[in-house]
């Protein structure tokens, strides 16, 4: 719930200080009444519409203009349209199959999103500006918390990935998840800003010959590394072939396990790096990339169930488009 909960909150106030809209005064009262949609007996409204948005309104305008923007305005309005009418086809059933919301949980997420004002002038008049008034904030959560719990009962506990499926996706997908050359570095840091180069210079040379002659790289990174690894002795962890900056990378993945490249300048100031492991392109193991593909199974066949079990509300739904 508190997921669900930050998740309508969050887009709440997307929609409340990214829009630069206030609908208001875009729209009439009497245009935002305006009837969109009819679907079993829930309306869809102009206000409804604009509500959701809000957000791709507020990024278009930033991207197009003119003619443009009026296209991309008409393709997102049918798009949004038809996004609202299956929420509230999910709501209707919702309602008719008494799914439970208790006023706790909208209240809290009111209590919310009023403590991320100032004072509560200040939140009335900002959802005022939206078109809204407290209630009908109130009755906005209420109706997407029940949406959202019904979608979790009917669709979302239904779906399932086994183990089998997540080792088929692998053999079958193994070109995905190929990993390139890649090497496992430390790193010391030696600053110019601090000194002089030629004296940044010896400083890493020294470093060099100590670590050469036995010395801990790690010991040496602790005491005298001015990078970020400095405090876990350098450990840069696994680094593949292209991160790194131009001659960095060509240097390094030149050398062999154990070596130590000689300084290598930057505008940071002189590099020292070990390579400590080395891996030639090999495929990422399953145990490494398990619950990526989980993840992508799961997302696949919920996205597939809701389509179907929406086009079956669909078949027995009034739908009526003014």
């Amino acid at each position: 719930m508190k997921k669900r909960q930050r998740f309508l909150i969050g887009a709440f106030f997307w929609m409340l200080f990214c829009s630069g809209i206030a609908v208001p005064q875009v729209f009439s009262a009497e245009v935002l009444e305006r009837i969109l949609a009819v679907v079993n007996d829930e309306i869809i409204t102009e206000q409804d519409l604009q509500f959701v948005m809000a957000p791709v309104i507020a990024q278009y305008r930033t991207r197009y203009t003119g003619i443009e923007f009026q296209e991309k305005m008409k393709e997102a309005r049918q798009e949004f349209l038809n996004k609202v009418i299956e929420d509230k086809l999910i709501l209707s059933e919702a309602k008719r199959r008494q799914v439970i919301v208790k006023d706790a949980e909208v209240d809290d997420m009111m209590t919310e999103v009023r403590n991320k004002f100032t004072s509560r002038e200040v939140f009335l008049k900002a959802i005022e500006e939206q078109g809204l008034t407290e209630k009908k904030l109130w009755n906005r959560f209420h109706d997407q918390v029940m949406t959202q719990k019904f979608v979790a009962y009917e669709v979302k506990s239904k779906v399932s990935v086994s183990p089998g499926e997540v080792a088929e996706y692998y053999k079958a997908h193994s070109q995905d998840f190929v990993r390139g050359d890649r090497v496992r570095l430390q790193h010391i840091l030696v600053r110019a800003g601090t000194r002089s180069l030629d004296d940044a210079k010896a400083f890493a040379e020294s470093l060099v010959a100590q670590i050469r002659g036995g010395k801990s790289f790690e010991e040496l990174a602790r005491t005298y590394s001015e990078g970020a690894e400095a405090k876990d002795g350098g450990e840069m962890g696994w680094m593949e072939k292209g991160q790194l900056l131009g001659e960095i990378d060509k240097k390094v993945f030149g050398l062999n396990e154990g070596e130590i490249a000689e300084p290598i300048q930057s505008s940071l100031g002189l590099h020292i790096f070990k390579v400590v492991q080395k891996e030639e392109l090999s495929v990422k193991p399953l145990s490494e990339v398990r619950d990526k593909i989980q993840e992508s199974i799961f997302k696949d066949k919920l996205r597939q169930r809701l389509e179907t079990w929406i086009g079956n509300l669909k078949k027995n739904a009034y739908i009526s488009i003014r």
